[in-house]
């Protein structure tokens, strides 16, 4: 039983994903960025990264957080998703949950505003999360690596990262420290 149907989109801000390269997506940790495809095709992001294991990528560049000087990193060839606190879609990459999923969790799940500390960055948007689940909770150890946020606002240092886009990223449960979270009406 769901509280109400929940469009992501409707008073966000953020940038509007394009979607033409399937598998380019960015990576943020606290050292900085990584923006790479995918190197096996037919995967899609959120796949890849709950296999826990390393990420082959192709095309990778890297520089800071806020994507500022992107330089080409031609010694990345994988990524370890243990070491990513957000990936999300590269402004033409693939979104990180189709809208039929998305559609589908709006129905069954409750919608929480959420404001999550992952040192350096503070999240804010919508967690989707099952009766069952407690969103104080996701601190603690899960069966998902990767948490989806919706209508995500990413800020470093109380700088707002223009690049996130306004439908969802993914946050990695284990670099969560703080979960502030309120549930939607």
């Amino acid at each position: 039983m769901a509280v109400g149907t929940f469009n992501p989109g409707a008073g966000t801000t953020g940038i509007v994903v394009t979607r033409k390269k399937p598998g380019h997506f960015v990576a943020l940790s606290e050292d900085g960025r990584v923006d790479a495809v995918l190197a096996q095709g037919g995967v899609k992001l959120p796949d890849a990264l709950e296999k826990r294991a390393a990420i082959n990528v192709n095309n990778a560049q890297q520089g800071p957080i806020d994507g500022s000087s992107l330089a080409p990193a031609s010694g990345v060839k994988n990524v370890d998703p243990y070491d990513i606190t957000i990936a999300m879609p590269a402004g033409d990459g693939e979104p990180v949950v189709s809208d039929a999923d998305r559609d589908a969790w709006s129905k069954f799940r409750f919608a929480y505003n959420v404001t999550l500390d992952a040192t350096p960055f503070k999240i804010t948007g919508v967690l989707l999360l099952l009766p069952s689940q407690d969103p104080m909770s996701l601190t603690e150890r899960g069966t998902e690596l990767f948490l989806p946020v919706f209508a995500p606002t990413v800020q470093v240092d109380g700088a707002v990262l223009k690049d996130t886009p306004r439908d969802a990223i993914l946050v990695n449960r284990s670099h969560i420290r703080k979960v502030n979270a309120s549930m939607r009406r």
